[in-house]
């Protein structure tokens, strides 16, 4: 049989639930971690099956829609019975008007939707394309000595449909980097990576808006960094840990904004890439960089998250203690 092999191009961008102690600063510069910097492939299951997009189906009259699914909403059962695979929902539609439960915009909600028959074989269709699955690529900010790890740094959902959707599972898995599509007006860059299904990295047990986090099976082992409290992270010299080839490296970056929180929020630091060599290679923050580690003073303090649109070479970043 052949190996799966699936080419993403980043944009990923997934909700996790982690489990955070309480009191993050008191406890974040007590503790050491391996730090990250190299990238994953990311696999979430969607809890049913996303419509993707709402194509129609071709009958002797030409195209004809069905009526009541919508770009972005969730199949999760079609007469009662689940629906996990497009096989699954094939199986359960028929001539008949299907009751289907949907979840749409975070709501839970049922539609009676009747298919309609295909000019070619026959069948009852809804003409819609869908998929099971969300595929993309992150970088790994830190793994603690029991294999559990951090990655990405910022919300997922699916920019295709901008759908986001209640957290269902999901593992990562090695990836290969292969090239930097560097941004154009409006239009962020992106790593350019080959996920492998065949070659399982560990799983994904929480997804909120500070990235995913779950069980990292292999062996953790390398440079070691004490997580810093968000009062030690200052304006200046600080360097990120990215991959943009085959190895994870250290880049000379600016903290240009590092801004006072009293809780758990996205974007607390911009950054600003000063190192030529980046530059050169990617023009800046690129998507597929999320979750990249910040260290100033020789401490864990943020990672990367967002790219400006305007701006390349800008970015923000979460504190480290929202990850902890």
């Amino acid at each position: 049989m052949k190996k799966l092999r699936v080419v993403v191009c980043v944009l990923i961008s997934l909700m996790l639930c982690l489990s955070f102690a309480p009191d993050l600063t008191a406890r974040a510069d007590s503790e050491s971690v391996y730090i990250g910097g190299f990238p994953i492939g990311i696999s979430l299951d969607v809890g049913g099956l996303l419509v993707e997009n709402v194509t129609g189906v071709e009958t002797e009259y030409g195209l004809a829609y069905v009526e009541g699914l919508r770009r972005g909403d969730v199949i999760r059962k079609i007469d009662g019975v689940a629906i996990a695979t497009l096989d699954d929902m094939q199986n359960a539609v028929d001539s008949d008007l299907c009751e289907i439960e949907i979840l749409r915009g975070g709501s839970v909600m049922n539609v009676s939707v009747k298919p309609i028959a295909e000019a070619y074989t026959g069948k009852f269709r809804l003409g819609v394309k869908v998929k099971d699955k969300l595929y993309g690529i992150g970088t790994v900010t830190f793994v603690r000595r029991n294999g559990n790890y951090t990655a990405l740094g910022h919300e997922i959902y699916d920019s295709e449909t901008d759908t986001r959707f209640p957290f269902c599972g999901g593992n990562i898995y090695a990836c290969k980097i292969l090239g930097i599509k560097r941004g154009s007006r409006n239009e962020a860059g992106a790593i350019l990576a080959s996920l492998n299904p065949d070659k399982p990295y560990g799983i994904v047990t929480c997804c909120n808006k500070f990235g995913i986090a779950g069980k990292y099976d292999k062996s953790a082992d390398g440079e070691t960094v004490q997580i810093a409290a968000r009062s030690e992270v200052k304006p200046g010299a600080a360097k990120i840990r990215t991959t943009v080839d085959k190895t994870p490296e250290y880049f000379d970056v600016e903290i240009i904004k590092a801004s006072k929180q009293s809780g758990k929020r996205e974007k607390g630091l911009v950054i600003r890439v000063t190192d030529k060599r980046l530059l050169n290679i990617s023009g800046g923050v690129v998507r597929g960089m999320s979750g990249s580690p910040i260290i100033q003073n020789g401490k864990l303090v943020g990672a990367v998250t967002h790219v400006f649109l305007n701006d390349f070479t800008k970015g923000y970043g979460v504190y480290a203690d929202c990850l902890n």
